[in-house]
């Protein structure tokens, strides 16, 4: 897949090109920066996995082209079917696709105390993201990501 094509939604089989490995690894510096500062803030997480089930719980996770890409690409058994609406790494009530999960994912809590504080840390890594999708020449689209994810 090149980078310029990251845009469109991910196909099984598609290999990223040099452009796109580059913005792969960017992205995943981002998300380990993303991840440690969540864990130095310790919201609590009840590992119940309703935040997860997103026709049951109401949510609609959204993310963009390049991390759309990037879960499928670092799902080590490709995209699994799911009943509609579901995410297809939720399985069991468990993300089953922790490294590659998008930005949304990675600072949504059910934590109460947690709540005002998700929306502006989301904010300022989204920019990011979109940073990078401009810095490696890819398209930009923000979509729901069980729709993008799906081959």
């Amino acid at each position: 897949m090149s980078a310029r094509d990251a845009g469109r939604e991910p196909r099984p089989g598609d290999t990223p090109d040099e452009a796109t490995t580059a913005a792969f690894a960017a992205l995943a510096a981002l998300y380990g920066r993303v991840d440690a500062e969540i864990s130095a803030r310790n919201p609590r997480c009840e590992l119940s996995g309703r935040c997860c089930d997103f026709p049951t719980s109401g949510h609609r996770l959204y993310a963009s082209s390049l991390e759309s890409a990037f879960a499928v690409a670092t799902a080590s058994a490709g995209v699994p079917d799911a009943p509609s609406g579901l995410c297809p790494w939720h399985v069991e009530g468990r993300c089953t696709q922790r490294q590659g999960r998008p930005l949304g994912c990675r600072v949504y809590f059910c934590d109460p105390g947690f709540a005002d504080e998700m929306p502006a840390v989301y904010e300022r890594y989204h920019a990011e993201v979109r940073a990078l999708h401009d810095e490696f020449g890819i398209a930009y689209e923000y979509r729901p990501f069980v729709e993008a994810v799906r081959p």
